[in-house]
């Protein structure tokens, strides 16, 4: 599906309707790393936005959980 934009990249000022993601880890202070997910600018590689990813989010608390009930 391809949703009409009109945001633009802050640094080049592209228009953005697509984005290129990437993996990276999410580090919170004094505790585990996350599986995150960081989105760029197609045409200048411009970091956009970095989330955790929700994927991998739910796999670690279903595999937490089932080892859990194991014990």
């Amino acid at each position: 599906m391809n949703i009409p934009s009109n945001a633009t990249c802050p640094v080049c000022k592209a228009v953005v309707t697509r984005v290129v993601a990437g993996h990276v880890t999410v580090e919170v202070p004094g505790g585990d790393g996350w599986n995150g997910i960081a989105y760029s600018c197609p045409a200048c590689r411009t970091l956009l936005s970095i989330q955790i990813d929700p994927v991998a989010l739910k796999s670690d608390i279903v595999d937490e959980l089932l080892e859990r009930l194991r014990t």
